[in-house]
C-alpha cells in the first residue's frame, strides 16, 4: 500500500441550511487502508452499506491484498476475462506509463515484492543479479487486453496500488452523485475528491503535511490547499521506507534501474478532476526527480502541482504550476 501524506484540514461540522438535509459519516476498511466519507443527504439517508458492497467489487477485481480478486489470479498466471473495473484502470495506467516515458509503470510488482513492498519475505541482503533478473520482467508496453481478457507474459505481475485507490475514491464519488448528493468529501488511503462546498458553505480546504519522517513532530500544515470540485493525491518518501543493512530506502522504485529511485523529490501534490489519474501521476513525479517533475508539470495544463524537495545542502525549496492557487 502507497503511504499518502495528506490530513483534512476542515471537514463538515454541521448540517447544511435545510432542515432536511443532515452530515452522514461512514468509515470503513479496503484495499489494506481506511476511507473516510461525510456527505449532506437528504434526510439523512445513509449509503454505507452501498459504498462498502462498491468497495468490495473493486477489491475483487484490483486489490493484491485479496488472493481471490482478479489481479492476484492474472498474477498467478491465469488468463482470465477482465471486468470494467479493471480495464479502466488499465488503460489509465497505460496513459500515465506512455506519457511518463515508463517512470510509471504498473508491472514493478516483481521488484517491489523483492524489496518488500509487496508480500515476499523482508530482504536481508541485496543480490544484484536478481535485481536484473527482476527488472527483465518490468514493461508495461508487453501487456495487452485481447478480445477483454488478458493472459500475462511468463513471470510479469501488475500492482495497481498506485492508482486503484484514487480510482475508488472516483468510484463512491460518482455513486454519490447518482444519488443526488453534491456536497461531499470521499478520502481513500488519503487521496481525496471534494466536491461542493463545507458546512460553511465555502470551498473546502486541505491540509498537506510537512515531510518530516516522524508524525508526531510535525508541527502544522505545510500548506493548505483549495479544493473544489475535484481530487488530489499527495505521494511522498519520507515516511515509508525499507532499512536494509541499517540503511533505509524510500518506496520509490526506478523502473529503469531496478533499485530505488535516487533524487530529491520529497513530496508531491497533484490536482485533477481524475483521482485515479492524481494517484498516478504524484507517483510519477515521484521517480521522474525535480528536473523532469518541472518539465513535465509545466507542459500539462490540466494538472495543478505542488512539490517539496531538498536542496543541496539538504533544505526544503517548494515548486507549484501557475495554475495553482495558494491562499495567502
Amino acid at each position: 500500500m502507497k503511504y499518502i501524506l495528506i490530513s483534512f484540514a476542515f471537514l463538515f461540522s454541521a448540517c447544511s441550511s435545510r432542515v432536511t438535509d443532515i452530515l452522514v459519516k461512514n468509515t470503513g476498511e479496503t484495499q489494506g487502508t481506511f476511507y473516510h466519507i461525510q456527505y449532506i443527504s437528504e434526510g439523512g439517508k445513509d449509503y454505507k452499506q452501498q459504498v462498502d458492497s462498491l468497495l468490495l467489487e473493486i477489491d475483487s477485481s484490483l486489490s493484491t491484498y485479496k488472493e481471490y480478486s482478479l489481479i492476484s489470479k492474472l498474477n498467478k498466471g491465469e488468463k482470465l476475462t477482465v471486468d470494467n473495473f479493471f480495464e479502466e484502470v488499465f488503460y489509465a495506467a497505460e496513459k500515465v506509463y506512455q506519457e511518463s516515458e515508463g517512470m510509471f509503470d504498473c508491472s514493478v510488482a516483481p521488484l517491489s515484492n523483492y524489496w518488500g513492498f509487496g508480500f515476499e519475505d523482508n530482504l536481508s541482503e541485496i543480490d544484484s543479479s536478481e535485481v536484473k533478473r527482476r527488472l527483465n520482467l518490468v514493461d508495461f508496453s508487453k501487456i495487452k487486453i485481447l478480445n477483454d481478457s488478458l493472459l500475462l507474459p511468463k513471470g510479469m505481475q501488475l500492482d495497481f496500488n498506485s492508482i486503484a485507490q484514487g480510482y475508488s475514491v472516483d468510484v463512491v464519488a460518482l455513486f454519490l452523485e447518482s444519488k443526488g448528493i453534491k456536497d461531499y468529501l470521499v478520502e481513500i488511503g488519503g487521496e481525496l475528491k471534494a466536491n461542493g462546498v463545507n458546512s460553511d458553505n465555502k470551498i473546502w480546504l486541505i491540509g498537506i503535511d510537512k515531510p518530516i519522517e516522524n508524525e508526531e513532530e510535525s508541527q502544522g500544515y505545510q500548506i493548505i490547499l483549495p479544493l473544489k470540485n475535484s481530487s488530489l493525491a499527495t505521494s511522498g518518501n519520507y515516511r515509508k521506507f525499507k532499512e536494509i543493512n541499517g540503511v533505509k530506502y524510500s518506496h520509490t522504485i526506478s523502473t529503469k534501474t531496478g533499485y530505488f529511485a535516487k533524487n530529491r523529490m520529497l513530496s508531491v501534490t497533484v490536482i485533477h478532476p481524475s483521482c485515479m489519474l492524481s494517484d498516478a501521476y504524484a507517483t510519477a513525479f515521484m521517480a521522474m526527480g525535480i528536473k523532469k517533475s518541472k518539465e513535465f508539470a509545466n507542459s500539462h495544463s490540466e494538472l495543478k502541482v505542488y512539490i517539496i524537495y531538498s536542496d543541496q545542502q539538504g533544505g526544503w525549496k517548494t515548486f507549484s504550476t501557475e495554475n495553482l492557487e495558494i491562499p495567502e
